[in-house]
């Protein structure tokens, strides 16, 4: 014989404060799997949206919120009324609190997994070091596995060597090397073992001067006219830079690590770069501040390879 036993429903209140605070929460709460699937990925995409837009297109933005705000209404009324009318006799496990916290956990160990070992992204600061390639406020998204430093959020999971290729003209993020808690983005120029020249705003490496072809002018916005604009090629890597016409504007060295592996002269610098460590430039030459300046970046430093931008 069937049990007509009844169980508690789901509380309305609740409910609601779930859909709107936490919409595939509020879904499951109610017994609405299918919705709840849906809501995740509304909630998934969403947030990236409104964080490209900003903050660049500030309209967007705001258009971006106010469709997401009425999602959240839009769910927590759902939820209210599911609650309201709930039917059920025994409500699924996961809709009950044991449930939702192991849904909650599950969610939250996946989405740090992934940012930790797999790819995460980058929003960079105002700086104009990598311009023309990657402008300032934009975001990065970096490859983690196979470059030995995992962890996100601030926390650090787990650090080894660096198991996958990286190539001289690679984009890395890296920790900085005054700073560990300060993530940089620059163009990788110098592997272990390599000697790389910066003299007269030329960039040699292992005694080859690195070629380059002017290709026009890059238009800044505090500049009253544009900054010559050249196609270097590096390896297999061709990539914009920028080379000011004028004096550089590049501070003078610091008493990095390993200094006594570069020379300096009143037209640039060598260096031969340690084992296990890179060398690093930024793209716009004349203003970034990179090895030139700070040294080398050891190779436990190296965060990820960026393999997208969106400007």
């Amino acid at each position: 014989m069937e049990s007509t036993e009844t169980y508690k429903r789901p509380s309305r209140r609740i409910a609601a404060l779930l859909g709107f605070f936490f919409p595939p929460l509020g879904m499951l709460y109610v017994a609405r799997p299918g919705l709840a699937a849906i809501y995740f990925v509304l909630s998934m995409v969403a947030p990236p949206i409104a964080l490209l837009l900003v903050p660049r297109e500030r309209a967007w933005f705001l258009g971006v919120g106010v469709a997401l705000l009425l999602v959240l209404l839009v769910c927590a009324v759902q939820a209210w009324r599911f609650a309201r009318d709930f039917r059920e006799v025994r409500r699924p496990w996961y809709s009950h609190g044991p449930g939702l916290a192991f849904v909650i956990v599950t969610f939250i160990g996946m989405v740090t997994g992934s940012r930790a070992w797999l790819y995460e992204p980058f929003r960079l600061g105002s700086s104009p070091s990598m311009l023309p390639s990657i402008e300032p406020g934009a975001v990065v998204v970096t490859q983690k596995w196979g470059y030995g430093n995992y962890g996100t959020w601030g926390i650090h999971f787990a650090r080894g060597p660096i198991t996958s290729e990286l190539n001289r003209g690679d984009v890395v993020v890296f920790e900085s090397p005054e700073n560990r808690s300060v993530d940089f983005v620059k163009r990788v120029v110098g592997l272990p073992g390599d000697t790389v020249a910066y003299f007269s705003k030329r960039l040699w490496v292992n005694d080859q001067e690195v070629p380059r072809t002017r290709v026009g002018d890059y238009l800044m916005k505090d500049r009253a006219s544009g900054m010559p604009r050249y196609l270097e090629r590096l390896g297999q890597r061709e990539y914009p830079v920028l080379i000011d016409a004028g004096e550089a504007n590049i501070p003078q060295p610091k008493n990095f690590p390993l200094i006594d592996h570069c020379t300096f002269t009143k037209e640039g610098m060598s260096c031969r770069v340690p084992p296990g460590h890179y060398f690093v430039l930024g793209d716009n030459r004349d203003n970034s501040i990179d090895s030139r300046t700070w040294g080398f970046v050891p190779a436990e430093n190296i965060v990820g390879k960026v393999q997208w931008i969106v400007q």
